[in-house]
């Protein structure tokens, strides 16, 4: 399992419409079905700072969603109304899952959609 995280520094003046950007791209990709976690430093040196944080099955996955984000028109708006909020460009990490939280693994994910 990959875990994407992408580090969003939005300028101290436009932490609202950047909230507001986050939180509707992030529901509508988890509605989707993309497992995505959005967080957001409330206190520290680094605040006001958000954090998307997607998890993939694979590397193929996670190759798929770049080749997706690329091609989808919707994306590039994001990504360009995301842009004018920030005050340094977003930073993106991609981590190698070595311990899954609980409920994260893929097992987890096909039980709960069961339950439902």
């Amino acid at each position: 399992m990959y875990m994407q995280r992408v580090t969003v520094h939005p300028s101290p003046d436009k932490i609202a419409p950047a909230r507001v950007l986050l939180l509707a791209r992030a529901k509508t990709n988890r509605a989707a079905g993309q497992r995505i976690a959005l967080s957001e430093l409330v206190v520290g040196g680094h605040a006001p700072e958000f954090q998307i944080t997607i998890l993939f099955d694979d590397l193929a996955a996670f190759e798929a969603q770049r080749k997706r984000n690329q091609a989808d028109k919707s994306f590039q708006t994001f990504a360009t109304k995301l842009a004018a909020t920030l005050r340094k460009p977003a930073r993106i990490d991609l981590f190698e899952v070595l311990v899954a939280m609980p409920g994260t693994d893929p097992a987890s994910k096909a039980g709960r959609a069961r339950k439902k």
